[in-house]
């Protein structure tokens, strides 16, 4: 008998949360059985009577939904849907009634439309409805959405679709997106990369009267989380990006009031602050750093594309830049830079590389021209003893391969200096000027393939020698030791 009326105290509590409209009465009935002793209780068969009647009555209650017209219940489901939150969901299968957490309606494999186009496809689609007057069909009110497992293709209809949600009427509902991708294709419907979404929330928050986003993500096997606030009585959005991984958070002001849009940008990565400042008119969006030590300017045209900026830091740290796992190479390998209507130049001026210290004063000129990827005219200088130029370069992709290839200027300003830091032995230290090279460089797999070497403009058969062995060895020298090697049997064999 206690298992019983423990049983039915939790029962209680379970249709006090879900039953809004009698929470008053149901709160008479806590009190008034809180009031009595159990051994009263026990005894008096009528309340237990009662109590047994009100349950019945109100799973009653809340199964109506149960019986109600499958065919018609979906069309009235896909009308509200629509005109509430601008989605055109095509239900394919039947609808199925659950009562917990909370009464919704559960349906598998919905196709999401946006003007006839197919945007996405959802495993499992939730409806969670109002527990107001389930006794009317004609009253039937939907609350949540929940989609599952869904797969979105991101185009221009797709794209609208998300803005759709993010600008929700003033309401206490709210759309979740779980466990779903959102695949960024090329024009040939070949996937380039997935956003993976582990959860995505759109609501408006009626306390602050802001039309809110927040998402889990993660992309390129990085975790990130977004947060999107707009608030339209002040004209002003906040935005703010967040990646552990990268130890990196971005937020981003934008005051829209007048024509001209006017934003702030602050960064913070590997406990380093940036900030800039912009202004966004109709046809381009220019750009200004306020950071005194390093500062960067550009401006981006939208109509046609083009995309052009400046960068100067005094310090700058490269390590792991090039790994095979590192973002860039990651941002590279999908390809999305590959595209014809693609054009931007971007310089990147570094005083000092601080996790190398023989190198300084790197001028790297970053260029895309309808999807070709140069870094041509980009050089560094090897303590102050080299510069290295890339004269020619080209990004180029194979089967599973991404190759850079150029040719490369060793200009020398101090020879002597630069055999002394690398111990060459006086008797191969001949007098030169410049060394030429083209060279292939493998990204996902860092080799490196040299030939055609030129000594001041000529070519010397015995190098030419040594590099094929380089090359059938395995083209590595990005280690301290092997590069000292490699330099050293070089002069070795050119002095004879």
């Amino acid at each position: 008998m206690r298992k019983h009326i423990s049983f039915t105290k939790k029962l209680s509590k379970l249709i006090l949360s879900i039953n809004v409209s009698i929470e008053s009465y149901f709160n008479k009935l806590k009190v008034f059985l809180t009031s009595i002793t159990k051994k009263e209780f026990i005894t008096n068969n009528k309340v237990i009577l009662s109590l047994g009647a009100l349950v019945i009555l109100t799973f009653s209650y809340f199964l109506i939904p149960t019986i109600y017209d499958k065919e018609k219940l979906g069309k009235v489901i896909k009308n509200q849907i629509f005109n509430k939150y601008n989605i055109n969901v095509n239900l394919i299968e039947k609808l199925d009634y659950s009562l917990l957490p909370k009464p919704h309606f559960i349906t598998k494999n919905s196709i999401i439309e946006r003007n006839g186009k197919k945007i996405g496809e959802t495993k499992t689609f939730r409806i969670f409805i109002s527990i107001n007057n389930l006794f009317s069909f004609n009253n039937f009110e939907i609350k949540d959405l929940v989609l599952e497992k869904t797969d979105f293709n991101l185009n221009i209809e797709s794209i609208f679709f998300f803005k759709d949600l993010f600008n929700i009427e003033p309401s206490k509902n709210k759309i979740v997106i779980k466990n779903s991708n959102l695949f960024f294709n090329d024009k040939k419907g070949e996937v380039l990369f997935i956003n993976r979404i582990f959860e995505s929330k759109f609501y408006y928050d009626l306390n602050n009267l802001e039309n809110v986003l927040w998402s889990k993500n993660k992309v390129f096997n990085i975790p990130y989380k977004l947060i999107i606030k707009d608030n339209k009585f002040k004209k002003k959005t906040f935005t703010e990006i967040n990646s552990r991984k990268l130890r990196l958070n971005v937020q981003n002001k934008i005051d829209y009031k007048e024509i001209e849009k006017s934003g702030f940008l602050e960064a913070l990565f590997v406990n380093k602050s940036t900030d800039l400042s912009y202004k966004i008119n109709k046809n381009s969006l220019s750009f200004v750093s306020q950071n005194t030590k390093n500062n960067y300017k550009g401006i981006i045209d939208f109509k046609p594309f083009y995309f052009s900026t400046d960068l100067y830091y005094q310090g700058l740290n490269f390590k792991n830049i090039l790994k095979p796992d590192s973002i860039l190479v990651d941002l590279i390998n999908s390809e999305i830079l590959k595209n014809k209507n693609l054009n931007a130049n971007i310089t990147l001026d570094v005083n000092d590389i601080t996790n190398i210290s023989e190198l300084n004063n790197l001028y790297l000129k970053f260029s895309i021209q309808e999807g070709d990827i140069t870094l041509s005219d980009s050089n560094v200088m090897w303590r102050d003893d080299v510069k290295i130029t890339i004269s020619e370069s080209l990004l180029s992709y194979g089967e599973n391969e991404i190759y850079l290839t150029g040719k490369i200027d060793f200009d020398f300003k101090d020879l002597e200096n630069f055999y002394k830091s690398f111990q060459i032995k006086k008797k191969h230290r001949k007098k030169l000027k410049k060394i030429q090279v083209d060279f292939m460089y493998d990204l996902n797999q860092q080799k490196i393939n040299i030939d055609n070497i030129k000594i001041d403009n000529t070519n010397n058969l015995k190098i030419e020698k040594h590099i094929e062995k380089f090359n059938k060895a395995g083209g590595k020298i990005f280690n301290k030791i092997t590069f000292k090697n490699f330099i050293n049997n070089f002069f070795s064999i050119y002095a004879g």
